[in-house]
């Protein structure tokens, strides 16, 4: 222990930080080397199945959507068949009855844009009713 002078104590010091410097040097090019080798074409593969999946997902709601509006229109349709039968009948209608067909009129014709031989029955049905 004699024999270590400053100079000597420094040289080993610069010497033992070079030393280290360069090992994290190597580590940090082998970490990215590493990243991109291994985890890009996973996280690549697993967003490709992600952006796959919610485009699925957004066809399959916009095809149950269209097929919920397909049922709504055709329950629409379905009651005012029945109400104006029972009207052309002569039978009688209650005045709730009469509130829901005018209310399952306006959504079949403002919500769901219907204008088929419902529009031209109704119209006919109802012009004579009132009549009465």
């Amino acid at each position: 222990m004699e024999n270590i002078t400053l100079g000597t104590l420094a040289s080993n010091i610069l010497w033992l930080g070079a030393f280290i410097g360069g090992c994290l040097v190597l580590l940090r090019y082998a970490k990215s080397i590493f990243k991109k080798a291994i985890t890009n074409p996973i996280t690549d593969q697993m967003f490709k199945n992600k952006q796959e999946l919610d485009d699925k997902i957004d066809e399959l709601k916009n095809d149950l959507n269209k097929k919920i509006n397909l049922l709504g229109e055709d329950q629409c349709k379905n009651y005012l068949v029945r109400y104006l039968a029972d009207v052309e009948d002569g039978e009688k209608v209650s005045e709730v009855e009469t509130e829901r067909a005018y209310d399952a009129y306006d959504k079949y014709t403002n919500t769901y844009h219907g204008n088929s031989y419902i529009h031209s029955r109704w119209n006919k049905v109802m012009k004579k009713w009132k009549e009465r």
